[in-house]
């Protein structure tokens, strides 16, 4: 998803709004002004397509249409949105083709104001919801996938009614339960370090744009590059940077698409920069696929069977009798482990998809009467059980120590877990050289060599003068202690001081294995 604003850097009036978004993979739309409210408008149905990407910018002048003809082409994206075009939709038409897309959907410009269109190819269905000369609303769906909602913004240039804005967006988070990510120019800031200039921006503006954000459940889905998307010199020959483009999205969409990411890109023909929304990734270069690192779920114990096939994958992985033997033994366990929850303990979110269709079907069925079926009963049960299930297996994930289970936080700790997980991915590695690289297994090899050499001593000459001045501070008595053999208590004594389900080995099993369940079993 792309967006960009339409300023152009010779301007020498008010900033203009202009936006273009693009998707790669069905999905994007466009921000618009124009007056009034729409019909809803349905684009042709689209197959599938692996990269998903949207891209927004302004169309002001030519210089600006060029960039914006090479970045459709860099990102092959499949829905293109503008905002501001301050053109007439008839021009925007005649982009349709330079820009390399199907079908469009455009809305004129009131003279040198406002003005919004859309693109998008045949792989993408999108449906525009209505429209204010402020935003677009539009319903995307990809090929055999559910639909999610996109709201395109400008936000409202007079600070006196930008809560227009704000209410506008509280109404269409109120009126749809489908997962929902609105991306453009808020012209407005989160907090003070998103503006840099002069003029300090004033905090009942801020507090009107974070109050909105609240009410709504929106999540700011931060950025790569630099800080600014807005630059500007003003009066004095200072200049005034701002962040005012960025996407946000509820719980929902972010549960959906863990690995989103925005970018700032960089816009000659304009003061503002492009912003490109990537919600599915594409396949990393150079990255091999590997096979699914275990992870011990302590929700396993839950059931009925998991003590006796503990026991007896345990006693079938043979005697250890050496530390190799015990890791050797442990991997073992942890293969029995996973072929039992492939087989018995079952996807969670599988099970529950199957059980709330089931439980439609009941629920719906015509000859119904009276209170619920015992088959009724029964699925309604089975979904409790599953939800709790899937919350401790989220909490276990998401690191949270603070917060107990069992209080229908499911959400949230798939949210959280989902943020370490895009928070610890890395994507690209600077080299010594300066040049930057995706690929993941020269990154592999340049992670590895940095620790290799990072204690590694490199032009010492007569160490030994230098050690002599260095005082001794461990005896012969403590460094016999320090060189004993560990013992059994000793050893139990660290894993019961560790938190049960944090750091575990390299055999997937945390300290809650072995100080719990696991600890009755290999004791028996």
């Amino acid at each position: 998803m792309l967006k960009w604003k339409n300023c152009s850097r010779n301007s020498s009036s008010a900033r203009r709004s202009e936006r273009a978004w693009s998707c790669r993979r069905r999905r994007a739309l466009v921000c618009r002004r124009s007056s009034g409210w729409r019909a809803p408008v349905r684009g042709a149905a689209q197959s599938n397509e692996l990269h998903k990407l949207e891209l927004s910018w302004s169309l002001g002048n030519a210089a600006t249409v060029k960039e914006l003809r090479d970045l459709a082409r860099k990102f092959a994206p499949t829905v293109f949105c503008v905002l501001e075009t301050q053109i007439h939709k008839a021009r925007v038409e005649s982009l349709k083709g330079t820009l390399g897309f199907d079908n469009y959907f455009a809305i004129s410009s009131s003279g040198r104001s406002g003005g919004l269109g859309i693109f998008w190819n045949n792989k993408t269905r999108v449906e525009i919801l209505p429209y204010s000369q402020y935003h677009i609303d539009a319903i995307v769906t990809e090929y055999g996938k559910e639909p999610w909602r996109l709201t395109c913004v400008y936000g409202e240039d007079q600070t006196t009614e930008r809560h227009k804005t704000w209410d506008m967006l509280k109404f269409i988070k109120a009126s749809s339960h489908l997962p929902w990510v609105c991306i453009g120019d808020f012209n407005e800031v989160l907090h003070r370090d998103g503006h840099c200039g002069v003029q300090e921006r004033s905090h009942t503006q801020i507090a009107g744009f974070r109050e909105m954000v609240d009410v709504c459940g929106l999540y700011d889905l931060g950025f790569e590059g630099r800080k600014w998307t807005f630059e500007k010199k003003v009066a004095g020959g200072s200049y005034c940077r701002v962040r005012l483009d960025r996407a946000l999205a509820i719980a929902d969409w972010c549960m959906r698409f863990p690995l989103v990411q925005l970018t700032h890109l960089t816009a000659a023909a304009s003061d503002h920069d492009p912003i490109l929304l990537r919600w599915e990734q594409e396949p990393e270069r150079g990255r091999r696929r590997r096979s699914k690192i275990f992870k011990y779920e302590v929700i396993w114990e839950s059931h009925d069977e998991f003590a006796s096939m503990l026991a007896q994958t345990w006693q079938g992985a043979g005697t250890a009798h050496t530390l190799q033997e015990l890791h050797d033994k442990l991997v073992s366990v942890a293969g029995g482990l996973s072929a039992w929850d492939n087989s018995i303990f079952g996807h969670v979110r599988r099970e529950l998809r199957s059980l709330n269709a089931e439980l439609g079907w009941l629920r719906s069925d015509p000859t119904r009467t009276g209170g619920p079926s015992q088959a009724e009963l029964k699925v309604v049960e089975r979904i409790m059980e599953l939800n709790h299930r899937e919350e401790i297996m989220w909490k276990q994930r998401s690191r949270i120590m603070w917060l107990a289970a069992g209080d229908k936080y499911t959400k949230f700790f798939h949210l959280r877990a989902s943020q370490r997980r895009k928070k610890n991915r890395i994507s690209k590695l600077k080299r010594p050289d300066g040049h930057v690289t995706e690929n993941a297994e020269e990154m592999g090899d340049m992670v590895s060599d940095f620790y290799k050499t990072l204690y590694r001593s490199e032009g010492v000459i007569d160490i030994e003068r230098v050690l002599d001045t260095v005082p001794t501070k461990v005896t012969a008595a403590k460094n016999e202690g320090l060189m004993a053999p560990f013992d059994q208590e000793e050893v139990k004594t660290a894993l019961f001081q560790m938190f049960p389900t944090k750091a575990p080995g390299p055999d997937g099993m945390p300290a809650h294995f072995f100080s719990g369940i696991g600890s009755y079993v290999v004791r028996r």
